[in-house]
């Protein structure tokens, strides 16, 4: 449970990464950040996500998502719920390309409230660890996030599709 749970587990499943998301997600009650190479299909393109995340943004005025990724071309391509859920809610949710400064950056994050995390090491394995109330590495990983957040754009291909 987010803010209660402070033990890290160890996963190396896809079906583990999908439920530890969705649990973060779920429990959220601010904002959540994620940061992906290509915002994974198998992971964030789903029914169950879709609902989780447009169910945070409509909870208050003040929740959000901000999601950074290397490439959004996949996305936009094979038409990603994320996005589709970006274009209804601007204002809850943004996507931007990391910018080339960062551009060997290949880990992926999600936090939740600055409280809980995923964490994979190299973006295209599913060997990740998480943690549900570890506030001291959700501040790092955010601190990383917004970093790089600061020096990205939105990409143009995202912003044309939102007309």
């Amino acid at each position: 449970m987010l803010g209660l749970t402070n033990e890290c587990i160890q996963n190396d499943r896809l079906h583990h990464n999908q439920d530890a998301v969705l649990k973060l997600l779920s429990s959220a009650q601010d904002h959540i950040v994620i940061i992906s190479r290509h915002l994974d299909s198998t992971v964030y393109n789903n029914d169950a996500f879709s609902q989780a995340a447009s169910q945070l943004v409509r909870r208050a005025k003040h929740t959000s998502i901000k999601i950074l990724v290397h490439n959004t071309e996949p996305m936009v391509k094979n038409g990603h719920r994320a996005l589709e859920l970006s274009h209804r809610l601007p204002s809850k949710i943004e996507i931007r390309t990391i910018c080339n400064d960062y551009s060997q950056f290949n880990q992926s994050f999600l936090v939740a409230d600055s409280i809980g995390y995923i964490h994979n090491l190299k973006s295209d394995l599913y060997a990740a660890e998480v943690n549900f109330n570890h506030v001291e590495k959700s501040k790092e990983l955010m601190e990383k996030f917004n970093a790089i957040w600061e020096l990205s754009t939105q990409d143009t291909a995202v912003r044309n599709l939102c007309i």
